[in-house]
């Protein structure tokens, strides 16, 4: 499976890079930082027209794009190579977390059918060729459920604060369904507070130099991003005023916490005057999540069926994992269906929907094999 992934991805991104679409790329946020990193020692500038701190994007992967123009040159075609194979190792190596989650906690056959649905899908092969966190997000959420379901130790709980700690570094919407999931899988365990105490402080100890960073360098709490309440303007009032919209605007005139100090009361105020409008929006976009991008339609139609049908099977053969992985489903997407959609988004949890659809299609083939045998002693 790890091969088959491999050899997909890198025939994929061979294409890709022959026409140029990682350099194309360099004028995207995740570049436009690590170029600050490396030229000023300063994770900032990420739009045209300003260049003071920010913290507009989680750190991780803007800290593996500096790292790679460091070594390889700044916008490099050598650099667009070497990113694309990280990115093609990470998504390739959650094809391996996704197998250890089905073998461990369904059985073996649906950690097989997960794991190569994963290495072939024609959908899932297309988000190495991004300069984002995306297939990093991917591959540690996968790893964190990994780690959160195996613990049961203080150690244990302690190492697994620390890879979502991790996971937030990457990508903050991460940890969406992280409490909820965390009261669930430690709802019966006896030594609960301990454990969960352990997770939490050790999560906290990781984030907690990225705040005080941004605490120090734009004067306000932001425990990893600052675009949050940004993001619900953005896709429910207008992205007219998105940073990238112009060189000249708004953010570039007043700068970042200001920019987004302004937003978050406007923002509020949309939602409280606009109510019912706020809810059908949200309400469109959380079925949309499911289906996007649309001319993958009949791969992602199937794909939300199954994972969904999947699930209800769960719920009645094993209760406290159907809780868990129902915590992912649930939570998750609501961070994007109050702000806006786009396939990247879904990607971090789509290890969980292989994963589900795999189950339903293994419990289908065992009823139609059960089904086949049956009739075939009943003729004889």
């Amino acid at each position: 499976m790890l091969l088959g992934a491999i050899l997909y991805r890198l025939a994929v991104g061979t294409h890709f890079l022959q026409v140029g679409g990682m350099t194309a790329q360099w004028t995207n946020e995740n570049a436009a930082v690590a170029r600050s990193l490396l030229l000023r020692h300063a994770f900032a500038g990420a739009y045209t027209g300003y260049s003071g701190p920010t913290a507009w994007l989680a750190p991780a992967y803007t800290f593996i794009v500096a790292a790679v123009f460091g070594v390889f040159g700044i916008n490099s075609q050598s650099s667009g190579a070497v990113l694309l194979l990280v990115n093609t190792a990470l998504s390739s190596f959650t094809v391996l977390v996704i197998y250890k989650l089905g073998h461990d906690y369904f059985n073996e056959r649906v950690g097989l059918i997960a794991g190569w649905a994963w290495a072939l899908s024609p959908l899932v092969v297309l988000m190495p060729l991004l300069l984002w966190d995306t297939s990093l997000s991917a591959f540690l959420f996968s790893l964190g459920l990994l780690v959160l379901l195996r613990s049961t130790s203080v150690r244990q709980w302690a190492v697994s604060g620390a890879v979502w700690g991790l996971c937030a570094l990457a990508s903050p919407a991460l940890l969406a369904p992280l409490p909820a999931m965390l009261v669930a899988r430690l709802w019966r365990v006896s030594n609960r507070w301990r454990f969960g105490l352990t997770f939490c402080l050790t999560l906290i100890c990781v984030l907690l130099p990225w705040t005080a960073r941004n605490r120090m360098e734009l004067h306000a709490i932001f425990p990893v991003r600052s675009n949050g309440w940004a993001e619900i303007y953005f896709g429910n009032i207008t992205f007219d005023l998105h940073p990238c919209a112009r060189p000249d605007g708004l953010y570039q005139h007043v700068g970042e916490t200001a920019f987004v100090t302004q937003l978050k009361r406007d923002t509020i105020q949309y939602v409280t005057s606009h109510p019912a409008q706020f809810a059908g929006k949200s309400f469109l976009r959380a079925i949309r999540f499911w289906f996007v991008p649309l001319n993958f339609l009949p791969l992602t139609m199937i794909l939300a069926l199954a994972c969904w049908v999947g699930w209800a099977v769960l719920l009645r053969k094993d209760l406290s994992l159907a809780v868990v992985l129902a915590m992912v489903l649930v939570f998750y997407p609501i961070i994007y269906s109050i702000t806006h959609i786009e396939t990247r988004y879904r990607h971090p949890i789509e290890p969980v929907i292989y994963l589900l659809a795999a189950y339903a299609g293994s419990n289908v083939f065992d009823r139609c094999a059960g089904w086949f045998r049956k009739s075939t002693l009943v003729k004889s």
